[in-house]
């Protein structure tokens, strides 16, 4: 441990529990006495305080670390701990409660593909649809709100690029953590105290390019740099990567738009979006829920811009969610839309035999269709095959509703059953501890043979055998009249075990309420039988089906047709 960073756990001494603590996020100090933590998601207040004095000592001491200037003329400070946290912090008088700090925490543990399959932030498919996109050279952005994990993600998507390749990535504060032999890191360096000095993102964007670069990774795109880094990436640059903050994947092109307009350039409107639309392929949005999860909630394709000059995505995989669960948890699920991107051919090219017309289907792995998503406007979509209707333009089948609300039931219900699986599986509460008997030392122990033994049991007495009894005679029917109706007689098929039961084909039409796709806390009007699960519709096997949730990824070998014969 270094002098320095000594002399600033002194000082941040009041939270240096939430420092050490791996479960905390992020340390938010309001103020001397204001101060927040956000720990698996979920922000809390807690019990600590600085003094006026003590928390502008610590600011200072974080600035004079970086060798930049902290004072009212230059009241705000972005830099990095020694531990790779970034902070971020402000001085009064423009922070009117106090000195405000941000400490954004760095995790030593590396997280992995494999991290948020488990965290449930994508699934297996769309992380093998990433990589797909990685191998094929697309350039793509990663949006999402402020504390979404876009930086988080962004280190995990880089790190699938091959190894042998050169990598030049470019920071305001250096977070991204790649083990790729070939990296070469850059980050950008504010102005010194008397404004000279300064290298911006623009500045290091046209170093990388003269310096052969087989990718660009840019940490986050805010300013008119994003001109040049779109300049790259229809220069011969493929593969770069990027994050901004956008919510959806068209806000996110409308915002690397406007970016370009800040750099001066002089170009007129159309020229600018063309330029936007080419350069990006693909769009990872990320979303920090309510409840604190962070999801993956669209892989979203870039299509040309329309006839009137607007841009065009298609959604790929979409995030729905379907409920919460009584603890607040939102409760949905990662699927395909059924849309098939236009880079797939190029994907199977790369070996990506997998990504067949069933990779993209939602009935391959039994799920309902997703309700809502974009599709292109006034373009061509190839659909999956549960979803060639949509080509006709014919609307979806009536069932599709009943599905939905089928597996909204189900899903409810599992999250019942987990939370009570889990209630089962607590474990007992320990036993009593054993009262100990002081024996006095005059009364000795006696020999085993002298102890007493535990008595026997009484033998078993057999019942008596009780009386038979004449058995009563059978009482006659009831008398009935020639209209009346006869008693209904009893239907044992419907009293048998449901698994003996035969299925027996009807023309019954089932109407679905819409109160069952609200998403309400009221009582349920659904039966309290659980509806039975999604059955997609049946067609051949593909041997080229992607793995289930959790398993390992297994690229299939491409089906070799027959060689036709020669008439």
């Amino acid at each position: 441990m270094t002098m320095y960073t000594e002399s600033l756990r002194a000082f941040l001494k009041p939270v240096l529990p939430y420092m050490d603590d791996e479960a905390v996020s992020e340390i938010m100090i309001n103020g001397p006495t204001d101060i927040w933590i956000e720990r698996k998601g979920r922000l809390t207040k807690v019990d600590a305080s600085f003094t006026d004095e003590g928390l502008l000592g610590a600011a200072r001491n974080m600035a004079q670390f970086v060798g930049r200037m902290l004072n009212e003329e230059r009241p705000r400070l972005d830099a990095r701990l020694p531990d790779g946290s970034r902070i971020h912090v402000v001085i009064p008088p423009i922070a009117r409660k106090g000195t405000t700090i941000s400490i954004r925490k760095f995790f030593k543990e590396k997280l992995t593909v494999q991290s948020l399959m488990k965290f449930g932030s994508l699934t297996p498919q769309m992380a093998r649809l990433i990589e797909a996109g990685i191998a094929t050279k697309l350039n793509m952005l990663v949006a999402g709100g402020t504390g979404s994990g876009k930086t988080t993600l962004l280190n995990i998507v880089s790190s699938l690029i091959p190894d042998e390749e050169r990598i030049l990535t470019i920071e305001d504060s250096a977070e991204l953590q790649l083990n790729q032999s070939h990296v070469v890191p850059f980050e950008s360096r504010p102005p010194d105290k008397f404004g000279k000095g300064a290298v911006d993102m623009g500045d290091l964007l046209h170093s990388a390019l003269r310096l052969r670069p087989d990718r660009i990774v840019v940490g986050e795109v805010r300013g008119g740099e994003a001109f040049h880094l779109m300049q790259a990436m229809n220069t011969g640059h493929g593969g770069s990567l990027a994050t901004t903050h956008a919510n959806t994947p068209t806000d996110t092109l409308r915002r690397i738009e406007s970016l370009c307009l800040m750099s001066g350039v002089d170009l007129p409107m159309v020229a600018v979006r063309a330029q936007v639309a080419s350069a990006i392929n693909f769009i990872i949005c990320c979303e920090r829920l309510h409840d604190g999860s962070r999801k993956t909630i669209a892989l979203s394709e870039v299509l040309p811009l329309n006839e009137k000059g607007d841009y065009r995505t298609q959604d790929i995989f979409v995030f729905t969610p379907v409920t919460k669960d009584e603890d607040d948890h939102i409760l949905g699920y990662h699927a395909p839309t059924g849309i098939i991107p236009n880079f797939v051919s190029k994907a199977r090219a790369y070996g990506f035999h997998d990504l067949d017309e069933s990779f993209f289907d939602p009935a391959t792995y039994g799920l309902p269709p997703p309700p809502t998503f974009h599709a292109g406007e006034s373009y061509t979509v190839r659909w999956a095959p549960s979803l060639k209707h949509r080509e006709e333009g014919r609307p979806d089948p009536a069932h599709f509703k009943q599905e939905w609300a089928a597996f909204e039931q189900r899903l409810k219900q599992d999250a019942r059953d987990a939370k009570a699986g889990k209630a089962a599986a607590a474990p007992p509460p320990p036993p009593a501890p054993a009262v100990q008997v002081q024996v006095p030392a005059s009364h000795p122990t006696p020999p085993p043979s002298a102890r007493a033994r535990p008595p026997e049991p009484p033998p078993a007495v057999k019942p008596a055998t009780p009386v038979a009894r004449p058995a009563a005679p059978p009482r006659p029917p009831p008398a009935m009249d020639d209209d009346a109706t006869p008693p209904p007689t009893r239907n044992p098929f419907a009293e048998a075990p449901e698994e003996t039961r035969t299925a027996i084909p009807t023309e019954a039409k089932v109407e679905v309420s819409e109160d069952l796709l609200a998403d309400d806390d009221g009582p349920s009007t659904v039966p309290p039988r659980r509806p039975p699960p999604f059955t997609p519709p049946s067609r051949a096997p593909s041997p080229n089906r992607p793995p289930a949730h959790g398993q390992p990824w297994a690229r299939a070998a491409p089906a070799v047709p027959p060689r036709a014969g020669v008439r």
